[in-house]
């Protein structure tokens, strides 16, 4: 089945300090804006982006929203209560954990609470074998009078959690059953549902994440689906997964767990795009700096580092993810001098509200944006294309009070110096993404975006040696920008633990071979507009004896032979597991621990840089500005982004300017605009390359 074509496309992007909204035609043109973030009432600012955004949404196909609400409400601990029911035995996983700890030397670290009080966790005497065969049958008695004593004390949010039901559904299916015969309301998650996979703690984790976050999710949902019909809105509402795809607002309001990092991936979604500009598709580490944070991707040949297994807080989710890692580094980032005299750049903001000083809206400590602002990076007069007026005069005073007092430097010098610390905050961060997978940075671009990642991406590729930066058309809204792009996707795994060894594994290629129909028939039902279907294949191997495995990509279906699957799986497992740790062990036996099948509704490639004529702003052309480099004053020449043609080139230094986000280009740098409109600025190599 062939599905048609995505059309006109609404992004919402919910961001600390502003929320970005994006709309896209079928035919890929673009119109961007900017609207503050609404803390106390998310969907006031949802409404007030629709509105500014000039678009009718009874004209719009789908509705496409980046949502950290079920991550908030987790790491912030408004999750209703959660009652959980596992297997004899297994009580306490969640309060055991595992035996490595955050900081091994820190002998006085106390283990997190669990997710669920020990009063609220039961077992069952019912048992399944590791290959799925019945020990023992459910009592229906057993799990009735747990339902009954979960009500009483009013949880009626539940977990189900046996063991080894990734080899067999059966038994969670049977207490499901039973559970909502007796508490008709009762919102159940099973793990069987959430995650076919084994390791007790990590499943019975992200099983209770899944149920905690589901009320929150479908309340959330509920409020926004009945915002946009009240205003004509009839098409669908998608969810930005962690994973980079989209998913149903009905499908996750049944798996939220898949949604904990739906926030900054939109941005990796759209490095994608970046990179497969270019045949063969390039290596990419993007650059996503906000208001509170600087998220930090890789894109690897033009597919982004991924993994099964991540973290929230202090617990494990076993969901397939984005790498992304993140620090408190952005443009509200808060500049302190500690008692002993240091100074630091984060990770507290000064978020959307009051905002960096130069908002005028009562902030009075100095921050990132106050620094910029000083150094003349920023022009007062067109922060958000000219609608919101920064003032000087409050980051002056900002800067001076909380930084340049304490060192008895001028206030230039100490805006220097807040740059100089988030810098670096920001180089070490990149630097452990690129040189912790194996790689060279000097092969990789710097895609940057955000409200301020051009701002600092010239200065983090000069440190670092990466050679080329990236900035992309409306880098202000470029998580949007990649929603709007993003494809429909259904990611589907299951354990399966034999030796890879011999050519005839018929029972690892009935697994994906049931996967993909269980994959497409979901993805078909949802009746999303999508171009064609691609279905990406994987397995988890594991030298034997080895307590974690690598996933290798299986060659495409046009491809398939299973002698040649499996040998294609173990040279790339070879060569990644020698690249990661150094050696690798042609002679040792290769198991198979997982297999992994990806069902992809693809939306196709359409072009980043269609932007409506109607919003060029008027110009007079490029003017002087001063800016305070390390040598003294000099001068910026200032550019207006939207009046810039393919091919055109700009030295450094300089400032590019659009109503979204600012570009500068340092001294020794050269902008030039490709034919997709990205600025792409060389950067000079150092004799050495600082972290």
């Amino acid at each position: 089945m062939t599905a048609a074509r995505a059309g006109t496309r609404l992004a919402i992007d919910i961001g600390g300090t502003f929320t970005d909204v994006v709309f896209r035609d079928g035919e890929g043109r673009l119109r961007a804006t900017k609207v503050p973030t609404t803390p106390d009432n998310i969907n006031r600012g949802i409404v007030h982006g629709i509105e500014r955004i000039g678009t009718a949404p009874e004209s719009l196909e789908a509705f496409i929203h980046g949502t950290t609400i079920a991550l908030n409400a987790l790491l912030e601990a408004k999750t209703p209560p959660v009652g959980l029911i596992t297997t004899l035995g297994f009580r306490d996983v969640l309060e055991i954990m595992r035996t490595n700890r955050p900081d091994m030397y820190d002998l006085q670290q106390d283990k997190p609470a669990p997710l669920v009080p020990r009063r609220w966790r039961r077992e069952i005497s019912a048992r399944m074998a590791a290959d799925g065969e019945t020990l023992q049958p459910v009592d229906a008695d057993e799990v009735r009078a747990i339902a009954l004593d979960f009500a009483s004390v009013g949880v009626t949010t539940i977990a189900v959690c046996l063991l080894n039901a990734y080899a067999n559904p059966e038994h969670e299916r049977d207490v499901a059953a039973v559970l909502r015969e007796v508490v008709p309301d009762a919102v159940v998650s099973l793990s069987s549902e959430v995650n076919r996979e084994w390791r007790e703690f990590e499943r019975t984790s992200t099983t209770v994440i899944n149920a905690a976050t589901k009320p929150v999710m479908s309340r959330y949902l509920t409020e926004l689906e009945q915002s946009l019909d009240s205003r004509g809105f009839a098409g669908e509402v998608l969810i930005m997964q962690s994973n980079g795809g989209v998913m149903s607002g009905s499908e996750a309001r049944v798996r939220p767990v898949a949604t904990l990092m739906s926030g900054p991936v939109g941005g990796v979604a759209a490095g994608v795009e970046i990179a497969h500009q270019v045949d063969p598709p390039s290596s990419l580490v993007t650059l996503d700096i906000g208001g509170t944070s600087a998220d930090v991707a890789v894109i690897e040949a033009g597919q982004p580092a991924s993994s099964t297994v991540g973290r929230i807080g202090a617990w494990p989710v076993m969901v397939p993810m984005i790498e992304i890692n993140s620090i408190g580094a952005g443009g509200g980032s808060i500049a302190r001098v500690d008692s002993f005299g240091s100074l630091s750049v984060g990770p507290e903001s000064a978020g959307a509200v009051p905002g960096p000083a130069c908002y005028g809206r009562g902030g009075c400590e100095a921050t990132v944006t106050d620094a910029n602002l000083l150094l003349g990076r920023i022009n007062p007069e067109y922060f958000l294309g000219g609608e919101f007026k920064l003032d000087v005069s409050a980051a002056e005073q900002a800067i001076e009070e909380s930084v340049a007092l304490h060192y008895e430097m001028t206030i230039h010098e100490a805006a220097r110096g807040v740059i100089t610390v988030v810098n670096s905050n920001m180089t070490r961060l990149v630097w452990e993404e690129i040189i912790g997978r194996g790689h060279d940075p000097r092969s990789f671009s710097l895609v940057a975006f955000g409200g301020a990642g051009g701002l600092h991406a010239c200065e983090l590729a000069l440190s670092l040696g990466i050679r080329e930066v990236i900035v992309p058309p409306e880098p202000g809204g470029f998580s949007a920008v990649g929603m709007t792009a993003a494809d429909i996707r259904h990611d589907l795994s299951r354990t399966l633990v034999e030796s890879a060894g011999g050519t005839a594994n018929g029972g690892v290629h009935a697994a994906l071979e049931e996967l993909e129909r269980s994959g497409r028939v979901r993805l078909e039902s949802e009746s999303l507009g999508y171009e064609h279907i691609d279905v990406v294949r994987m397995l988890e191997l594991r030298y034997r004896g080895q307590r974690r495995g690598l996933t290798v990509e299986l060659p495409p279906q046009m491809d398939r032979d299973a002698a040649s699957e499996l040998g294609a799986a173990h040279a790339s497992f070879h060569e990644q597991h020698g690249r990661l740790y150094g050696f690798s062990r042609d002679d040792a036996e290769v198991e198979i621990l997982r297999v992994q099948v990806s069902v992809i509704g693809r939306v196709g490639r359409l072009p980043l840089h269609a932007i409506d004529p109607d919003e060029v702003p008027p110009f007079e052309g490029p003017r002087a500005r001063p800016l305070f480099l390390e040598d003294g004053l000099g001068k910026a020449s200032v550019w207006r982004r939207a009046l810039l043609a393919v091919g055109d080139e700009l030295a450094g230094p300089c400032t590019i300017e659009e109503p979204g986000s600012i570009t500068y280009v340092p001294p020794g740098c050269t902008a030039t605009v490709d034919e997709h409109h990205n600025l792409r600025i060389a950067v000079p190599q150092s004799e050495g390359v600082s972290r």
